[in-house]
């Protein structure tokens, strides 16, 4: 058997025993709390435990980002791969002692791990029953009761006002887009053949078939998400301070986390097919299939992220509200990735061993997402 492997299986074996004699709890526990006894504060505690974790897995992010398309090339062999024949092809690259296979066991133990011991911090009630002493290193300060800073404060905004169009308004704008649209495409296909060598024309095409497959993608959202707008258009609005005690349900905090599931869900699927799509040209696919997998992989995408989105408020709705405090947290720092911490990556390296065509397509698209 490969060292690698070898090492593989005792980590394995060593980790899961921490975890079961709750050592990875201890860990966050006593992160948490020493946190707590440098701050003071139970809210912002919250969410510096959610940004140390982000810092300290970049390393493993690192790595991935440099194994990305040996990531992907496995999977489109397993994919390629018989349903029964899979498992088999996976042990083998183990036994092997495939880095990569090893490394992509190793990161997902050390993430499952992760997610189950923050979530569960937040899941006991250490506000109004004092903490067990057993859970917090010896260096670690315990905490005085009753805990302080438990209320988390957060500037928002009310619709105080709003304004509704009338049916037959609503109606005629979308007929005005569904006119626009199709006239576009009739125009392009009778100068189609007279302007086929113009290379700025062809761009302004592309980028216009783009905008149709993602439309299309949300077209039945985009439709009833514009008839609740329209007929509810905010008008006149009011500061409100949202406060929320952490040691309670909230349900706002509870609707946040939600919306925060669903937004995050949407944003890692679009992000992940507009890769896809912008593959799939440069290949030279045909646009009508693109569309039809691309619009199919976002209904998909779209049901995904509701059901996820309901069922966040549901489990949610049962807890105290620092867990959403911390989900929330982690939804933000996902979405600002690429603008944060995905830049020290890149700047790290990772996107050297990424693939020219992911690395060329990504950039492309990231390229139209900040015009």
């Amino acid at each position: 058997m490969p060292l690698l492997t070898m090492v593989l299986i005792v980590f394995l074996v060593w980790v899961l025993i921490w975890f079961f004699r709750g050592g990875s709890f201890r860990l966050y526990a006593s992160t948490f709390f020493g946190l707590y006894s440098l701050t003071g504060q139970i809210w912002l505690s919250v969410l510096l435990i959610g940004i140390i974790q982000n810092i300290v897995f970049l390393p493993l992010r690192f790595i991935s980002m440099r194994l990305s398309q040996s990531f992907k090339d496995f999977e489109e062999k397993l994919d390629k791969t018989k349903e029964g024949e899979q498992y088999f092809v996976f042990t083998e690259r183990v036994k092997k002692g495939d880095p990569m296979v090893a490394f992509y066991i190793f990161n997902f133990v050390v993430n499952a791990i992760a997610f189950f011991s923050a979530g569960r911090i937040f899941l006991i009630d250490f506000y109004s029953q004092k903490l067990d002493p057993n859970y917090l290193y010896k260096f670690i300060p315990y905490p005085q009761y009753p805990l302080v800073g438990t209320d988390f404060h957060f500037p928002f905004f009310k619709i105080t006002e709003t304004f509704s169009l009338s049916w037959s308004t609503i109606f005629l704008i979308w007929l005005g887009i569904t006119v626009f649209f199709a006239v576009l495409k009739l125009l392009w296909r009778v100068v189609r053949g007279l302007l086929s060598k113009n290379q700025k024309l062809l761009g302004v095409r592309i980028n216009y078939n783009r905008l149709m497959l993602t439309v299309g993608g949300f077209g039945v959202t985009l439709l009833v998400a514009s008839v609740i707008i329209l007929r509810n258009i905010p008008v006149e609005f009011a500061p409100w301070l949202l406060v929320a005690d952490l040691t309670r349900q909230n349900t706002v905090m509870n609707t946040i986390t939600a919306i925060g599931t669903f937004l995050t869900v949407m944003h890692a699927s679009y992000t992940r097919h507009r890769i896809d799509v912008a593959i799939a040209e440069k290949k030279g696919i045909p646009s009508d299939i693109i569309y039809k997998v691309f619009k199919g992989k976002m209904e998909q995408s779209f049901k995904n992220a509701v059901i996820l989105g309901i069922g966040a408020f549901l489990i949610t709705n049962q807890i105290p509200c620092a867990f959403e405090l911390s989900v929330a947290t982690f939804e933000v720092l996902y979405i600002l990735s690429p603008y944060t911490f995905d830049k020290i990556l890149v700047g790290a390296g990772a996107k050297e061993k990424m693939g020219e065509a992911v690395v060329a397509v990504a950039e492309e698209v990231s390229a139209e997402k900040t015009i």
